[in-house]
């Protein structure tokens, strides 16, 4: 074996354990994400003090989080792989690692989802991501309900075998002048936050042919969906 086998069979095993470090860090730090935000919500009961340090752990979670997909970026482009996923599965995955917490703010996520769906090709982590964005978005929408439904599912009328994917909250859904924004970088209407979850799945999902989009209406709720195309040998 030469030195550049060698090398290559080095960087191959680094960016696998990039990946996995990666993916054990993100997890728990959307749990905490999600808890500091809630307490960001309940800064009317604590003390000036309190706030302000809740304020600061959640901007610097936010960086962490930044930092995070900027290395995982990388790390994919010396080690992207692409590879069958189920689309149920990973989502089952999402909704596990957000229930444990939603449950604290008295959120729960109801899950429809078609059996027997087809395989698409797909990162698994990078759709992992998509997935958890978008529920950690609606878990955040201040829901008049404690219900997110979650569902799957595939029009058998259509040919071009589409999949749909879709998030429904009860929040506090999106002004008509904003619907043009929420797709571009850095653009939130919350009070905290980077403004890159939406445009960062968008991005995700365009890379793979796949389509994001969403309806909404203000202080009644929004629904998020992303269609799949099984049929696109591009993927």
């Amino acid at each position: 074996m030469g030195n550049s086998d060698i090398l290559n069979n080095k960087l191959q095993l680094l960016g696998k354990l990039s990946a996995s470090l990666v993916h054990e860090i993100r997890n728990p730090l959307f749990a905490l994400k999600l808890n500091l935000d809630y307490l960001s919500q309940m800064r009317l009961h604590v003390s000036d003090d309190a706030a302000e340090s809740i304020q600061s752990c959640s901007e610097a979670t936010d960086r962490l989080m930044f930092l995070i997909q900027n290395f995982s970026d990388f790390s994919k482009k010396q080690n992207s792989e692409t590879e069958i996923c189920s689309i149920n599965d990973i989502t089952q995955i999402a909704v596990n690692i957000m229930q444990s917490n939603a449950c604290i703010i008295n959120m729960y996520f109801e899950t429809e989802l078609q059996p027997n769906l087809p395989s698409i090709y797909f990162q698994k982590d990078k759709l992992l991501q998509v997935f958890l964005n978008l529920l950690t978005n609606a878990v955040e929408a201040e829901n008049t309900k404690n219900t997110i439904f979650v569902r799957t599912y595939m029009d058998d009328s259509d040919s071009n075998k589409t999949i749909y994917w879709e998030v429904e909250d009860s929040g506090i859904g999106i002004k008509e002048e904003d619907k043009t924004k929420i797709f571009e970088d850095f653009y939130t209407s919350k009070k905290q936050g980077t403004g890159l979850g939406l445009s960062v799945c968008k991005k995700i999902l365009n890379e793979y042919n796949a389509e994001l989009d969403f309806k909404s209406k203000y202080k009644q709720g929004s629904k998020f969906f992303i269609k799949f195309n099984t049929n696109n040998e591009s993927l």
